[in-house]
């Protein structure tokens, strides 16, 4: 049975601590699921800046529409006809 998976686009604010300071953040990712897009957001934050789960604090994810996009990288995922291969 073939399930209709739309990317949805999610964005996630919270902080982070590194060296004894607290740095607010909010990322904008394209994901099919919440969950999804939480551990994607993890594996970007522990590749580019070393950290750890246990230092990151997610205060909000919220599904926002297109015309809500701030990131110009995920505005053009979405303006064109970019699809995600995947498997059942």
């Amino acid at each position: 049975m073939k399930q209709n998976k739309s990317v949805k686009i999610f964005r996630i604010s919270g902080v982070f601590k590194q060296k004894r300071q607290t740095t607010p953040f909010s990322k904008e990712l394209c994901a099919l699921t919440e969950e999804n897009a939480k551990e994607k957001m993890f594996s970007e934050f522990g590749s580019r800046n070393r950290l750890k789960r246990r230092q990151i604090r997610i205060m909000s994810i919220e599904k926002i529409s297109p015309e809500e996009i701030t990131d110009p990288f995920v505005q053009k995922l979405v303006s064109t006809d970019f699809k995600i291969p995947f498997e059942d």
